[in-house]
């Protein structure tokens, strides 16, 4: 059970990180004399984050198949 509510805590918050910028509140031209556009992103910044994204989705995938990279808790006596 708190597995699915770290996997749905992370999936809400990759979706509104994702959006981020966008939408309602995204800049729209002002008006009057021309205005230069805005630098294109740099697209290493994508590349990077497809690869989190991937290893994230990786790391979730580890957890939910048992694998605990590892770590023995010992409780306490």
């Amino acid at each position: 059970m708190d597995l699915l509510v770290v996997i749905a805590v992370l999936v809400v918050a990759v979706l509104a990180l994702s959006g981020w910028g966008y939408g309602y509140y995204a800049a729209r031209p002002a008006p009057g004399p021309v205005v230069d556009p805005a630098p294109a992103p740099a697209p290493w910044i994508n590349i990077l984050g497809l690869i989190g994204l991937v290893l994230l989705v990786a790391f979730v995938v580890l957890l939910a198949t048992g694998w605990r990279f590892g770590l023995q808790v010992q409780p306490p006596r």
